[in-house]
């Protein structure tokens, strides 16, 4: 097996090739091209791994590499400390690929990788659109005025309480810039409706208490496949649902969660919140918890375990979900915890 390390940009990739001992073969940087690419990672001769950075070309070089060569690993890693090359980068990759040293990232095909995108590009718009409305509300904030009013973001009449023409100035910019982002979140959310349609796999998400249009929309984009964990408890730790012991000698430091991917922590949080307005089995599972005397964070965070592997278990039973069903479960589940 030869081992490729490749840092990636967008003018032009350095790969540095080892073998087995760790041995440099060779060393190329090619112009960041379709054809350029294939012609040195086809010219490396025998079995190959290659591995490269999660970064912005990821999912292209992954669709354009994936049939050259024998194990493709892109991945997250940290690069040592010193100074940076771009020769340096693809060493380290290559060397820590060849000792198994990489964390890899997940890549598909298909159309589900096309609703990670959309789903990256729905959390940006929201994300500027808090920023937006945190400046925005900063400007009365520091003249001491009101906003908690409910047309505080759609009522432009409120610019002239500042009675400063700068600070007009900035909030007429901010209150329009807020309005825009606001109309572009409502077209994500009108396209993750018309998603519920076009997917199966959506549509059998938005069938289990809490889980609307846009939590199943963020759910089938960033998992994308449910097949990729072995188990639920594989799945609770991607989506920060479960902590870890850390020990060391013998002695315990507590307990962390492992790098995931807390957008789906928010989505199961969220939706035990809207489960919770409803009588539904994860409702009545909450209350039992609480009657057994955990606080409201500790039966939220079990619930929403329960909410993370009835996902699993509905996406790939192709079933929607049966309230009756789940029931039975977690009656089933409470009797072997108390015999």
């Amino acid at each position: 097996m030869k081992y490729i390390g490749m840092d990636a940009h967008s003018t032009t990739c350095t790969f540095e090739v080892m073998d087995r001992g760790g041995r440099v073969l060779t060393r190329a940087c090619v112009p960041t091209r379709e054809g350029e690419l294939l012609r040195f990672v086809d010219g490396v001769s025998g079995r190959k791994a290659l591995a490269f950075e999660e970064g912005m070309l990821s999912q292209w070089l992954y669709i354009l590499l994936k049939d050259h060569v024998d194990r493709l690993v892109p991945c997250k890693w940290e690069a040592a400390r010193g100074p940076k090359t771009d020769r340096r980068d693809a060493h380290e990759i290559a060397d820590l690929l060849r000792v198994g040293r990489l964390t890899p990232v997940f890549h598909g095909e298909g159309e589900l990788m096309q609703i990670r995108a959309l789903v990256s590009a729905y959390e940006d718009i929201v994300q500027d659109l808090t920023r937006a409305k945190n400046r925005y509300k900063a400007l009365y904030r520091q003249l001491a005025l009101p906003t908690k009013a409910t047309d505080f973001y759609t009522n432009d009449e409120n610019l002239r309480q500042l009675n400063n023409p700068m600070l007009e100035i900035i909030g007429g910019r901010l209150f329009t810039q807020v309005g825009v982002l606001e109309d572009l979140k409502l077209e994500y959310r009108k396209q993750f409706e018309q998603n519920v349609i076009r997917y199966k796999e959506i549509r059998l998400l938005t069938s289990i208490p809490g889980i609307g249009p846009v939590k199943a929309n963020q759910i089938v984009g960033i998992v994308v496949s449910p097949y990729r964990f072995r188990r639920k408890y594989n799945f609770f730790s991607y989506a920060m649902l479960t902590k870890h012991d850390q020990q060391s000698g013998g002695k315990r430091y507590g307990r962390k969660r492992v790098h995931g991917r807390s957008i789906l922590k928010g989505v199961f949080h969220g939706a035990v919140l809207n489960c919770l307005k409803s009588n539904n089995a994860v409702r009545r599972k909450y209350d039992a918890l609480i009657e057994r005397g955990l606080d409201h964070r500790k039966a939220k965070g079990a619930v929403s375990k329960k909410l993370a592997a009835t996902v699993l278990g509905v996406w790939k039973s192709g079933k929607k979900y049966d309230d009756k069903l789940a029931e039975r479960g977690l009656q089933q589940q409470s009797r072997q915890n108390t015999s």
